[in-house]
């Protein structure tokens, strides 16, 4: 299997959003979301502000200037406070003159609007007649309530287009770099592992997208893996056959094409092409249970107890192994346990274990030994003989299709392939290990059933 080397730890979840972000990544998108709502927020409060600022100072100064021109007004007028009445009348302005002391010496009051904002302005101005300035304070209305509400409405509204505008561009950009760059780079990377078979690189990142990628080179690496063990697969069963079936095709074309072959020499021919075709569809019927172990769907489960296995193991194999030289010892520890198997694989499983050490552990007396037991919530499944072992060099491969080696014990075929695909259906584990005393150890783990 390829492998890529990455660290894995797991980042803390909080909260149900969390179950579909991994925390940096929930804390650095809450983070720029509240700097991004600041930043807007503040940018907007400022630019009402000044849109106040500016109404503001705009009344002020019309209320200054209307101050200003009553001053002038009274200057031309020469001090006449009826003329001063009638233009505050015509202005719709009230209107009040007092001296530097500042006793009154005329007042105007126009009558007031309740939904207007009256503002005030002064100004000075000294008469010919006078000894020193007057002060003319002018109230006006230079809006009402309903114009100033619109006039920051409409600032308010511009202020809020613009507000959304820029959260809008915030928000797509965060979502092309966050979201559909990624995917788009993720859709990238399946076509170029489809199309032209580039291996995809794992991702650094630790949020969805980053798992999902992971996830996908994790699928590859099982999908390449597959793929080589059915190449060597097919390999093996190829040359397994290739070479039974020349030799049969060579003493077939002999009987054929020769016509001065002795009849004991016939029938020698003719015992090598029975041998052969028997060698043959030994290969063919092993490889047809290899692809029977490992159809999942086809196998149904039955509820068994470990005395109910133990005992139907013994009494299929161990006097047939005894009359063969044979002795098989069957230990069961917890016999009221209970698993779910189909006993037709596991008896498989049991006759190729035991076919195993027959042609394999070099023994003699061969003892085989079946240790049954429960161990936390799984069933134990020990197999094991007194042969020779195997080096440990290669008893990780044992459990591969057709491996083969010519130095120390010879291990091939499909049989211990076959038990692990019987074990792995069972949805359990199965290790092999050298004995120290001697001889292979078989081990399957399988769940329990609690009663």
């Amino acid at each position: 299997m390829i492998k890529r080397q990455m660290d894995r730890s797991e980042n803390p979840r909080v909260g149900w959003l969390s179950s579909r972000l991994s925390h940096k990544a929930l804390v650095g998108l809450v983070l720029v979301a509240v700097l991004s709502g600041l930043i807007m927020c503040g940018c907007f409060l400022s630019y009402l502000r000044s849109s106040v600022d500016n109404l503001y100072n705009g009344i002020h100064t019309e209320s200054s200037d209307s101050a200003k021109q009553a001053a002038s007004f009274l200057m031309d007028c020469g001090g006449d406070y009826k003329a001063l009445k009638s233009y505050a009348v015509a202005h719709s302005i009230s209107c009040e003159v007092r001296d530097e002391k500042g006793e009154l010496l005329f007042e105007y009051q126009s009558p007031q609007d309740n939904n207007c904002v009256v503002v005030s302005g002064s100004a000075k101005v000294t008469l010919p007649n006078q000894k020193g300035p007057l002060t003319i304070r002018t109230f006006s209305i230079p809006l009402k309530r309903q114009q100033i509400s619109a006039s920051i409405s409409r600032s308010a509204l511009v202020g809020l287009c613009v507000l959304d505008i820029c959260i809008f561009i915030v928000v797509a950009v965060m979502l092309y770099l966050l979201v559909l760059a990624p995917i788009i780079r993720l859709r990238h990377t399946f076509r170029e592992y489809y199309e032209h078979g580039v291996l995809p690189q794992r991702s650094t990142r630790q949020d969805e997208l980053g798992k999902l990628q992971n996830t996908f080179a994790d699928m590859v690496d099982v999908i390449e893996s597959k793929a080589q063990s059915e190449r060597r697969l097919i390999a093996s069963v190829s040359h397994d056959i290739k070479t039974p079936l020349t030799s049969v095709m060579g003493y077939s074309e002999r009987l054929v094409t020769s016509k001065k072959i002795p009849p004991e020499k016939q029938q020698q021919y003719l015992r090598n092409i029975h041998d052969k075709s028997i060698a043959i569809k030994n290969i063919i019927d092993e490889f047809d249970d290899y692809l029977e172990a490992g159809l999942h769907d086809t196998s149904p489960m039955y509820m068994m107890t470990l005395n109910d296995f133990c005992r139907t193991v013994k009494n299929e194999y161990q006097a047939e192994l005894a009359d063969a030289g044979v002795e098989l010892t069957i230990e069961c520890e917890s016999p009221a346990s209970q698993f779910r198997c189909n006993y037709e694989h596991m008896r498989r499983f049991i006759g190729n274990l035991i076919s195993n050490s027959i042609q394999h552990a070099n023994a003699e007396p061969l003892k085989l030994r079946l240790a049954c037991w429960r161990e936390n919530e799984q069933i134990i499944l020990s197999f094991s003989d007194n042969g020779q072992g195997v080096p440990p060099d290669i008893l990780s491969h044992i459990f591969e299709p057709f491996f083969t080696t010519d130095r120390g014990r010879k291990v091939s075929g499909l049989g211990l392939a076959i038990c692990e695909n019987i074990i792995h259906t069972h949805g359990g584990t199965i290790t092999a290990a050298n004995q120290p005393a001697g001889g292979l150890q078989i081990q399957a783990h399988l769940p329990c059933i609690n009663e």
